[in-house]
């Protein structure tokens, strides 16, 4: 099995983006002047330009030319810039390690690197302990942090010390359906993320809402397309979840979804 080059990654990116921040002279109060960054380094401001299936590219590492979607939403932009910040991390580690950082992983520490240097724990933490986790907290702090919505509510719910899940929702076919007649779409899980002590099961991708509760107010918020909440037994395998449920519509690239916060009940 191949080992990471650092004892702790997780570690490592966090570390990065504090030092990106004390560099710059920045502190951890929102919002993080990515141009500090930019200017103390050398760095040229990134470009917006047309890209295609993806949000960022880190063109030359030397340079630190940096492509973003320039038709994405400016909150978005600015979670790219940071993960295109941390590539440049990774692509210094692999001129030592002969390329060893690619794939998945990578782009995973990347995104947490990106949360990290955004978000700054010592001071979003703080404000998430005295909101409470909620999605209105979520639309609160994104506000506050210039982050998009989904980016902070996936960083409250790593820092959340309660069993918590985060699944966002929309409408697709399974593969499995029969070709067949055509298969009618359902509301599914397309992603989910959880908190470090979440102890409700596995949430299977695809899985469909309709086989757990018809009458989850996760459904009825998708087409009623208002916020909902009310208290819920899922079933996403063999054990059945008893959680709170908290719901928000929203559009991602013009797709109608719900995002859900699933709070584990205790006892």
């Amino acid at each position: 099995m191949r080992q990471y080059p650092w004892e702790n990654p997780a570690q490592a990116v966090r570390q990065y983006s504090d030092f990106l921040r004390r560099s710059a002279g920045l502190d951890d109060r929102p919002p993080i002047e990515l141009s500090a960054i930019y200017a103390h380094f050398g760095i040229p401001e990134p470009r917006r330009a047309p890209l295609v299936d993806q949000q960022g590219i880190l063109v030359n590492s030397d340079r630190g030319l940096i492509l973003i979607k320039e038709d994405d939403p400016w909150v978005r932009q600015r979670f790219t810039e940071g993960h295109e910040l941390m590539e440049l991390l990774f692509d210094a580690q692999g001129e030592k390690t002969g390329n060893f950082w690619e794939g998945a992983e990578k782009e995973r520490l990347c995104d947490r690197g990106a949360a990290l240097l955004l978000m700054p724990p010592t001071s979003f933490v703080p404000q998430l302990h005295r909101q409470g986790l909620s999605l209105p907290t979520g639309q609160a702090l994104a506000q506050c942090y210039q982050t998009s919505l989904l980016a902070t509510l996936v960083h409250m719910v790593h820092h959340s010390p309660r069993s918590h899940a985060l699944v966002l929702w929309h409408l697709a076919s399974s593969r499995r359906d029969a070709p067949a007649p055509p298969p009618v779409p359902q509301l599914r899980v397309w992603w989910r993320a959880y908190s470090p002590r979440w102890q409700g099961g596995f949430i299977p991708r695809n899985k469909s809402i309709g086989s757990m509760a018809p009458q989850s107010c996760i459904a009825r918020s998708y087409h009623s397309r208002q916020p909902d909440r009310q208290q819920e037994t899922l079933q996403f395998t063999t054990e059945p979840c008893r959680c709170q449920v908290e719901t928000l519509p929203i559009q991602i690239q013009g797709k109608s979804c719900v995002i859900s916060l699933l709070t584990q009940s205790e006892g």
